[in-house]
């Protein structure tokens, strides 16, 4: 091991791997705002890798808001809470500790607010097109031959809201999920079952009930936070689901 600490790293997609262990270095704390990450030459033959690909991984890093790249003055980590977007759930998720339990809450709570408010837009905003389409996408709950049926119904919903911001969030969150599939899996398994159904949720929305839809959005998307609250209760932590996501 290096001066700087850090290693060698697969050949392959030589650019991804050392951006994605810079980003746990500073998810991590390794290496806290205000800190200077060690100079590209002492990184490159650190992860034994030339020093294009390190300055790729910079770029990328200074792009999602982790650092602030400064010619001739090297480069400064960042405090993500600050200089990072929604994105950053997603980079939590693919970093080596897996998501944290309460990072997790907060994107299920983000997930509800922005589904209740989609709703209710939708209701009183959408077209009829938009609220066939989300009626339709209800059915497909419980279809073997459709593999993300709850994925397509809030995107529909969404959509029917014609709230742009609202759609850049769900990107987000859908890239954090994908990222860690093992921790949400359980959390969102009696949304993605129709537990409580969606169909009356669509109805709703297609007779412009925003009331009425923005109740039903909340029962349903409560459901994940319930779980998650009675998984860590008695002191016990999602760790079983988080770690190795």
């Amino acid at each position: 091991m290096s001066q700087s600490g850090f290693g060698p790293v697969a050949r392959r997609s030589v650019s991804d791997q050392v951006f994605s262990e810079l980003r746990d270095a500073v998810l991590t704390g390794r290496f806290a705002p205000g800190d200077a990450l060690p100079p590209e030459r002492e990184l490159a033959a650190s992860f034994a890798v030339n020093r294009h690909a390190v300055r790729e991984a910079l770029q990328r890093l200074q792009a999602a808001g982790f650092v602030k790249v400064v010619h001739g003055g090297g480069t400064r980590v960042l405090d993500v809470r600050s200089s990072a977007g929604l994105d950053l759930l997603a980079h939590l998720a693919r970093s080596g500790d897996g998501l944290d339990p309460t990072i997790l809450r907060d994107g299920l709570e983000m997930r509800r607010c922005i589904g209740v408010d989609a709703a209710r837009l939708a209701a009183t905003c959408g077209t009829a097109e938009g609220h066939e389409r989300i009626v339709a996408a209800a059915t497909a709950y419980g279809c073997p031959d459709i593999d993300d049926a709850d994925r397509a119904f809030w995107l529909e919903v969404v959509e029917a809201s014609g709230n742009f911001a609202f759609r850049l969030a769900l990107n987000s969150l859908t890239h954090a999920i994908d990222g860690a599939p093992g921790s949400l899996d359980a959390l969102l398994a009696a949304d993605r079952a129709d537990l409580i159904p969606h169909a009356p949720l669509a109805a709703a929305i297609a007779a412009r009930d925003d009331a009425g839809a923005a109740r039903l959005a909340d029962a349903i998307l409560t459901q994940a936070i319930d779980v998650w609250a009675t998984l860590t209760d008695d002191g016990r932590t999602l760790d079983h689901l988080t770690k190795g996501a």
